[in-house]
């Protein structure tokens, strides 16, 4: 696929076939994955709007790769959600990260990739990743995670940190004001305020990891 424009991209198919190529390291080209995917749509930088992918009709996009924003707008015809259902809104209303963190929920398997180009970014949904993309993140990794989703999103803090860590395979333990995240001799203490927003994470790792490489978001 190529970009054409510095706005909502136009895309040219070759084949009902959804593939991307993701390289790992770029200085010793080493491990590229060829991995499927589904589209949701594009976000524009000059207007700050998103676009759904079925909604973009220059980009002459088959039906099987609409199958995942097909989903999310059949929700939203469903809930009566206008930046579901509509063709397109504001940034400010509903984001490419929001709209993929909603549909990577529907799909639990799945993850979703950002892809930069001139003018935007192109979203789209990953269900047949390797488990060295999939993997659960190291704790420090999580930490960093929840941190970055609270200052940038306005979510429910404790219900989007107990589910992200219970996905990463921490057992949880909740106590007063607390939540305490356990995953072999790793663990990770959340303090909430009085009105259950994060104030403070600490954590304790056991060993060193090795480093880790790509790493996907999966439901928060």
């Amino acid at each position: 696929m190529r970009s054409q424009n510095k706005s909502h991209s136009a895309t040219y198919w070759k084949n009902a076939i959804g593939v991307s190529t993701f390289q790992r390291d770029a200085r010793t080209l080493a491990t590229t994955f060829r991995l499927l995917f589904n589209l949701f749509g594009t976000e524009a930088d000059g207007d700050s709007t998103w676009l759904w992918a079925w909604a973009n009709e220059q980009s002459n996009i088959p039906d099987s790769l609409l199958q995942a924003c097909s989903q999310m707008k059949t929700l939203g015809e469903r809930t009566g959600v206008p930046e579901l259902r509509e063709r397109s809104c504001s940034q400010e209303d509903a984001d490419g990260h929001m709209i993929a963190l909603i549909a990577s929920g529907l799909n639990p398997d799945c993850c979703y990739y950002r892809g930069r180009y001139e003018g935007g970014a192109l979203f789209f949904l990953v269900c047949d990743a390797p488990n060295v993309v999939t993997r659960h993140v190291a704790p420090e990794r999580a930490i960093t995670v929840l941190t970055e989703v609270i200052s940038q999103f306005d979510i429910d803090h404790c219900q989007m940190a107990k589910s992200f860590l219970q996905t990463q395979g921490f057992d949880l333990t909740d106590g007063p004001s607390t939540v305490v995240a356990k995953r072999d001799d790793d663990s990770i203490e959340i303090r909430f305020d009085s009105q259950d927003r994060i104030g403070k994470i600490e954590g304790s790792v056991a060993a060193a990891k090795p480093k880790r490489g790509w790493e996907f978001w999966k439901k928060a």
